[in-house]
């Protein structure tokens, strides 16, 4: 007999596919048979999980430990992100799609040992969603719900759609309105991996966001540093070209001067050449004159 919704959501979503509509029957008969209408029509409303969502959802309940090591690998790429290394980026990136794949084909494996097999378009949708884990925070816990009703999808960039992508807004949560969390779709605090304690993700959101603004202002504050740096090597700078543009300025001045004396004295000696001229010819007519002379007082 179940005693709350929970405990409805924690059978449901670890029965095989083809179980789960004749046992959500059972649950809401018994709900029914105890007198509790409410509870018999929450679980009647439960989704059944895509057959992507099933396969992963199996997957985190009875192989979670095979996940470890693609949640260490999606936190080493959001603290690339984070903190905008783009080497670290590059060399992750280019690890993420094996990884992926890898994970897909182990989901695949382990659902069709349990007769059920994946055809390509399911196969995709394992791959998104892995692909949504490693990228958004929330979209991880969401997985680790085991509870997914559908599969998740990133765009590659901004942050995953979670919206109604697990099965229940926590029945506990009175205040979901006042959290922000609209009623009637899942608030993710819900049981990760099939027990244990609520994840609270309205509380990892608030943390999170408060650590994004953090880092945001301390990004501002640096960006300020910098920018003050560069006005000071902008007016160091702005100086020197001032103090260059006046040297070129007063290079130019001398050039004209100078160029002013070289036509003055190319005209002067355009002048002296010319005279020169005129005085050899008077040398050549004077020289001529004399010989003449000479040749006639040998006669």
């Amino acid at each position: 007999m179940i005693l709350h919704l929970r405990a409805a959501v924690e059978q449901l979503y670890a029965a095989p596919p083809a179980r789960f509509t004749p046992l959500r029957s059972e649950l809401v008969a018994q709900a029914r048979s105890a007198g509790e209408k409410d509870l018999a029509a929450s679980v009647g409303a439960l989704r059944k999980p895509t057959l992507a969502a099933w396969a992963v959802n199996h997957f985190v309940r009875e192989h979670a430990d095979e996940l470890e090591e693609l949640r260490s690998f999606a936190e080493l790429l959001r603290e690339a992100q984070r903190s905008l290394d783009a080497d670290q980026l590059r060399l992750l990136g280019r690890d993420r799609a094996a990884r992926v794949d890898a994970l897909a084909d182990r989901i695949a494996e382990v659902a069709a040992e349990d007769g059920v097999k994946l055809g390509a378009g399911a196969a995709q949708e394992v791959r998104e969603t892995l692909t949504a884990l490693i990228a958004d925070e929330d979209a991880e816990a969401s997985v680790l719900t085991g509870a997914l009703v559908k599969a998740l999808s990133y765009s590659g960039f901004g942050s995953v759609d979670v919206a109604d992508v697990v099965a229940i807004t926590d029945p506990e949560d009175d205040d979901a309105d006042d959290a922000g969390t609209a009623r009637g779709r899942p608030s993710l605090s819900v049981l990760p991996g099939g027990g244990g304690d609520p994840v609270d993700l309205e509380e990892r959101r608030r943390s999170r966001r408060t650590a994004e603004r953090a880092r945001l202002q301390s990004a501002l504050e640096a960006a300020r540093t910098d920018l003050r740096a560069a006005d000071r090597q902008v007016a160091v700078l702005t100086a020197r070209q001032e103090e260059v543009t006046e040297g070129i300025a007063d290079l130019e001045r001398r050039l004209a001067t100078a160029r002013a004396r070289l036509e003055k004295v190319t005209g002067e000696l355009d002048e002296a050449g010319g005279i020169r001229s005129r005085r050899e010819q008077e040398e050549a007519a004077a020289q001529q004159a004399l010989d003449a002379h000479d040749a006639h007082d040998g006669e």
